[in-house]
């Protein structure tokens, strides 16, 4: 496993790129463009353009290899879904010209269910009714299985674990790369190779059906008014057929906990007996995944994932 490689593009050169590859495909005047977010692997502009759709979303895709993925998961969640994904309008690919990948993609309305902290100041009530919708949209996702495990268009395995257990451990082999190098503080690595030592009682229940999960279900990629209408959900990573649990950590993510998310669905919906413990192990090694193919690493997000690792290991004397 390697880090992917990250175009060496800043925010300001891929809006005037945005702009071009809007130009070129609509053969349009764009009236305005304005950089509306973006995180470890990419760049969003909110474009204006004279001739339909009107308003378009691009999303400059910093990362290698993910515009197209990212696309198609896109267009498979939205097909048979109880909230809205924005509409793929066009994908462009990186030339010598314009040396970043676009997807072209509706707007929708809403802000992200993070970065407007007003929204935590919404009555329990609220919250309550915002955490059984959303859990409710993830479930009927999860509804929709599959006869093979793995990646979107390219599930193989029959058994989840034939699947997850050598992804694990090729994220435990970088950490200890990353940690000899001082790139990955050793408390990390610790808490891994812990955890890994109790793969076997974590991942004891075996996993019956592979289920359609999004990949980076957390409140950042919800949308929603400011009362906490949800509006639609955005940017899937790595969606997968896979056990469902491995949709469930990234409820927690963030300020997912103070809307309830995951026990909201805990309660809802059956899961493992195991399913906190397997949760934080999912957890920790897909936060440094993360580290590994984008090369930034979020302590604020990192740390407490090694604390609530080793607080279920501990409950259950391992």
């Amino acid at each position: 496993m390697k880090q992917k490689e990250i175009r060496p593009v800043s925010k300001k050169k891929a809006q005037e790129y945005a702009e071009a590859v809007l130009e070129n495909t609509y053969n349009a005047k764009v009236n305005s463009i304005k950089y509306v977010g973006g995180g470890s692997f990419g760049f969003v502009y909110r474009a204006a353009i004279d001739k339909e759709p009107f308003t378009v979303i691009m999303k400059a895709c910093r990362t290698q290899g993910i515009c197209e993925r990212e696309a198609s998961e896109l267009t498979l969640l939205g097909a048979d879904s109880l909230i809205k994904t924005p509409k793929v309008y066009f994908t462009f690919l990186a030339t010598d010209e314009i040396p970043i990948d676009f997807i072209g993609m509706e707007f929708v309305e809403g802000t992200n269910c993070f970065a407007d902290f007003a929204k935590l100041l919404n009555s329990k009530k609220a919250k309550k009714q915002f955490a059984d919708e959303i859990t409710t949209i993830i479930h009927y996702w999860h509804e929709q299985t599959n006869d093979k495990f793995g990646l979107i268009g390219n599930a193989l395995y029959d058994e989840w674990l034939d699947y997850y257990q050598p992804f694990a451990a090729d994220i435990l082999d970088c950490a200890k790369e990353l940690t000899s190098s001082g790139k990955l503080e050793k408390k990390v690595l610790d808490t891994m190779e812990r955890a890994w030592d109790a793969f076997n009682y974590i991942f004891s229940d075996k996993v019956e059906t592979a289920s359609l999960i999004h990949g980076d279900m957390n409140v950042m990629n919800i949308m929603s008014d400011k009362h906490l209408h949800q509006t639609a959900v955005i940017d899937p990573l790595e969606s997968k057929w896979a056990d469902k649990e491995y949709e469930l950590f990234q409820l927690r993510n963030l300020t997912g906990d103070k809307f309830g998310l995951y026990e909201t669905y805990k309660r809802k919906y059956p899961v493992s007996e195991k399913c906190d413990i397997k949760t934080a192990f999912y957890a920790l090694y897909h936060e440094v995944y993360g580290y590994i193919i984008s090369g930034t690493k979020v302590n604020f997000i990192l740390m407490p994932l090694v604390k609530r690792m080793n607080k279920e290991l501990d409950k259950c004397n391992l």
